[in-house]
């Protein structure tokens, strides 16, 4: 959903649309804020994940991958390393590259390092009508950009709006790309729509998705800039509501809405095993984060269209928690950090907030 579950109307599209928002108002009188935000290291604010120098195998150009296909991921393979990972339906790829550090841009907040980059085709994948001389054209194209010329992929993109990011940008319920931006929509299943003069720079935080893989292009391959179509409510495209998206967004469903697990106390149950390994690197995960665990006996939505929030996996931070990246009113604005609950969404000793117990989903773009 949007970002506090109220509803605007929206005069230019001809009926009452709902601004959903992802709920994190609510969830803010309910959790507590472990880390203040304005301890914010000068050093780790100029930079948010810097590629290393060229990493050999990461950077080499191959006349030939090894490809394997199971289920409906696609990997491809330098020898016998796995290099990168093609999900059929899925615009999103990932791929190894040059080990990088992202910094959550507050003081005492873990940082990620990873070797995943992440990164867009201009239409989903599909192992048929891409085949295997296309594909590899593709991938040391993708793998060159990410060694050589240093262009953003989707995670070095989400973390330029988060505390002393490069574009910042603040939080509004209801705020979507096209408002952070200052410019009018043209929705292919709607009117124009013109942004909103008072969320100029602020995101929600399905708006923040909508602007990291519906507006940026992270890549630009036979003159087409690879970015995932929007719509408000057109199935297969970047949705404007968080529960839409996870129903009929792009790509495909990696953990189905979680129901009610065995033993548990009103939905009160976190990440299984299975479900945080099925979960990769750039992945989208989602929350009811209208349950209000601060009561005894919380009441809690069971089904998909309670999904309130949204974010994107950025991997495993170096305390070996699982974070996500997602604007938040709390924190006002795109966070790794732990404002109004820690970014983390596995259950472990010493994390706060109720993330792990909200988790609800997976989706891979």
């Amino acid at each position: 959903m949007f970002d506090a579950e109220e509803l605007h109307d929206i005069a230019q599209f001809g009926l009452d649309r709902q601004d959903e928002g992802d709920d994190e108002s609510k969830q803010a009188a309910f959790e507590e804020e472990d880390v203040a935000p304005d301890d914010v290291d000068a050093e780790k604010k100029k930079s948010h994940g810097n590629p290393s120098p060229q990493a050999g195998a990461a950077c080499t150009t191959v006349a030939t991958f090894k490809y394997a296909t199971s289920g409906d991921v696609t990997t491809a393979s330098i020898n016998s390393t796995v290099v990168a990972w093609f999900t059929k339906g899925a615009y999103t790829v990932r791929m190894t590259g040059p080990s990088r550090t992202f910094s959550a841009g507050v003081t005492g907040v873990p940082s990620v390092t990873t070797t995943m980059w992440i990164r867009t085709l201009a239409t989903p994948f599909d192992p048929v009508t891409m085949g295997t001389t296309v594909r590899s054209a593709w991938l040391n194209a993708a793998r060159a950009v990410n060694c050589v010329t240093g262009t953003s992929d989707i995670l070095a993109v989400a973390y330029e709006y988060i505390e002393g990011g490069s574009n910042h940008a603040g939080y509004a319920s209801g705020a979507d790309f096209h408002d952070y931006l200052g410019l009018s929509w043209d929705p292919a299943d709607g009117n124009i729509v013109a942004p909103d003069s008072t969320q100029i720079g602020k995101v929600d935080c399905s708006g923040f998705l909508r602007l990291i893989f519906g507006f940026r292009a992270n890549f630009l391959y036979g003159g087409v800039e690879a970015k995932i179509p929007m719509s408000w409510y057109v199935t297969g495209t970047l949705t404007r509501a968080s529960k839409d998206q996870y129903q009929s967004g792009p790509g495909k469903i990696i953990v189905p809405f979680r129901t009610q697990p065995t033993g548990a106390v009103a939905f009160n149950g976190t990440p299984t095993a299975a479900e945080l390994s099925a979960i990769q690197v750039g992945d989208i995960v989602f929350f009811d984060s209208g349950c209000d665990y601060s009561v005894s006996s919380p009441s809690c939505g069971t089904d998909w269209t309670t999904i309130g929030h949204t974010g994107i996996y950025v991997g495993r931070d170096s305390s070996n928690n699982a974070r996500f990246l997602s604007s938040r009113s709390t924190a006002d604005g795109p966070t790794v950090a732990n404002t109004g609950g820690w970014s983390v969404f596995n259950d472990a000793a010493g994390i706060s907030g109720t993330y792990p117990k909200r988790f609800r989903a997976a989706r891979r773009f």
